[in-house]
């Protein structure tokens, strides 16, 4: 029986070769807790216990959607359950459930099955961030209209984040009817996000910078702290999507060409992306400061960046104007139009998957990635005459 000193560090590392392996924290008391890894690398929360001799198991969540601070607080409270004679693993699940433990059978039985891979890591990182902190030991049938509210208000205007809120909204509405549908909840359990208002009224977007607003942001971008004011420069660059520029790997990247593999891209299939001189003279300026990484944009806690909304709104407070990293990508995709780039070559560009559906079967199995060179090469130029800016800042900031 392995047996570790568990912290956050020491989970994200866990590996094993066994089709699954149980880790003991060795300071907890009273009942055995342990975190469970996959040989794919899933990682969960587990609870060991005996009730009149029998032993019981319970799973409290996955990580790191469920953090380790909340499910040790989570076994402690069982652990206290149990020592004045009740057996939460015996009990009605529709009357005990705790929004961690519907949250994770969410995850396992509906987005991992009938969502994509990206939706799902989403679901996930929602949960993670706005969620579990504040429900994750609440019993799911406590879980009021009024605190739904609040936390969204909390969302839109403590954070000024009132499109984030619609998601989270969402995510939890789609939750509580999935635990309904699946009888996780009492039949007289009533939805609490009915009638809740969204906290504001979406558009599609068709945001696209200005040549000077393009200048304005470079300009800005090379007094910003970096790996991350690069993000920014790769997908305008590169015109791919935020979080597929995110999650770049050093491997991905071979000569002039970056490959993106199916599991992190939207439509689920691998992409092909050739680099412009300027974004390869980018890569090659960030090599010194997170080469020895797997990840080119790593994040300080681990894994990829994932998450620019903070340093997006004081982007927005420098620069006086306000953009999101997606309209980037649009902006890039228009500019090439307006070089003459065809419309097809520019949505291969995209990975738009409406190309595929168009065009006949023989033209699908030419990928064009030389157009698509040629495309993001006179962009890439176009940028460079745009902004006036050279790659000295950057190089400064990596001394």
């Amino acid at each position: 029986m392995a047996t570790a000193r568990l912290t956050d560090r020491l989970i994200r590392n866990l590996k094993t070769d066994k089709t699954q392996e149980d880790f003991y924290d060795e300071n907890f008391s009273g009942g055995s807790f342990a975190v469970r890894v996959s040989k794919h690398g899933r990682r969960s929360f587990v609870l060991f216990y005996r009730v009149n001799g029998r032993k019981r198991r319970m799973t409290l969540g996955v990580y790191p959607v469920l953090g380790l601070a909340d499910a040790r607080a989570r076994a402690r409270q069982i652990i206290g359950d149990v020592s004045r004679g009740q057996d939460p693993a015996g009990v009605s699940q529709s009357e005990t459930r705790t929004f961690a433990d519907l949250a994770e059978l969410y995850l396992e039985r509906h987005a991992r099955v009938k969502k994509k891979a990206s939706s799902c890591r989403e679901d996930e990182r929602i949960l993670g961030t706005y969620l579990l902190p504040v429900w994750a030991s609440r019993k799911v049938t406590d879980i009021t209209r009024p605190e739904i509210i609040q936390l969204l208000d909390a969302i839109a205007f403590k954070r000024q984040a009132p499109v984030m809120a619609n998601r989270v909204k969402a995510l939890v509405h789609t939750i509580f009817r999935f635990a309904m549908r699946k009888a996780y909840v009492p039949d007289d359990f009533l939805n609490p996000c009915v009638e809740i208002d969204p906290l504001v009224d979406e558009q599609s977007r068709d945001r696209v910078l200005t040549d000077g607003e393009v200048r304005t942001l470079w300009k800005e971008l090379s007094a910003r702290k970096e790996p991350t004011a690069s993000i920014y420069r790769l997908i305008l660059l590169t015109a791919q999507r935020p979080g597929e520029v995110k999650q770049m790997r050093w491997e991905y990247v071979e000569g002039d060409l970056w490959t993106i593999p199916a599991a992190i891209v939207k439509n689920g299939r691998q992409h092909l992306v050739p680099l412009s001189s300027q974004a390869l003279e980018i890569l090659e300026q960030l090599r010194p400061l997170t080469g020895r990484s797997e990840w080119v944009f790593p994040s300080s806690t681990g894994g990829s960046i994932r998450w620019l909304q903070k340093t997006s709104q004081r982007l927005h407070q420098k620069v006086g104007f306000h953009f999101r990293p997606h309209d980037l990508r649009r902006t890039a995709a228009t500019g090439m139009g307006r070089l003459g780039v065809d419309e097809i070559i520019i949505a291969r560009v995209l990975n738009h998957s409406w190309v595929d559906r168009n065009m006949t079967a023989v033209y699908n199995r030419y990928n064009r990635l030389p157009e698509m060179y040629d495309a993001l090469s006179t962009w890439g130029h176009r940028v460079e005459v745009i902004t006036k800016v050279t790659s000295q800042g950057l190089e400064d900031r990596l001394q």
